[in-house]
């Protein structure tokens, strides 16, 4: 018996869509620039706290927001974050819709759970700490940012990881990759 294309075409929009080589090295791209962002304000807040330089960190704040260069690049990087998150919602979504393995819904479900967890605490921690950084330089204040600044760099971790998850994931899917008998 045949499968004619129509059919094949049919059956392959029950399941989410493969995961490719090109997104897996856009994953790990972004992944990889965001982990570098994220361990040079890591690295700075802890720096700041173990030397006791306040105003250190309130005049790179300062320099980051004014930098030429640094503030264009960082208004277009912000572009991924839209992309991102449609393409998280997107992804639980087809949870309920699409076919797909238990470890591809569950790598989809921590996918979300980073991205989601990483955006709240920057725009509701470590943001604000920031403008209050720059209006007055606290140790209490530097102290509650490095925290978060290090539940940041703990999700990223997470997040460039997650791409050779999927990755490895859709490897795997015998329904994509069929193993070959031996006979």
């Amino acid at each position: 018996m045949s499968t004619t294309k129509s059919e094949k075409y049919d059956d392959a929009k029950l399941y989410k869509e493969p995961f490719s080589i090109s997104q897996l090295i856009m994953g790990l791209l972004f992944g990889t620039y965001f982990l570098t962002v994220q361990t040079i304000e890591l690295s700075l807040s802890t720096y700041v706290l173990q030397e006791n330089k306040l105003d250190l960190y309130r005049d790179y704040l300062i320099f980051k927001g004014q930098a030429p260069i640094w503030k264009w690049w960082q208004l277009v990087s912000t572009i991924i974050i839209p992309l991102s998150i449609i393409t998280a919602v997107r992804d639980l979504f087809q949870i309920f819709t699409r076919k797909s393995t238990t470890r591809r819904n569950l790598i989809d479900i921590v996918t979300a759970l980073q991205l989601f967890g990483v955006l709240y605490t920057v725009f509701t921690g470590v943001l604000p700490l920031d403008n209050k950084l720059i209006q007055e330089a606290s140790k209490h204040n530097v102290y509650k940012l490095n925290f978060l600044h290090w539940i940041v760099f703990l999700l990223n971790i997470l997040g460039w990881f997650i791409p050779i998850f999927r990755y490895q994931d859709w490897k795997n899917d015998e329904r994509l990759h069929p193993k070959k008998k031996i006979e």
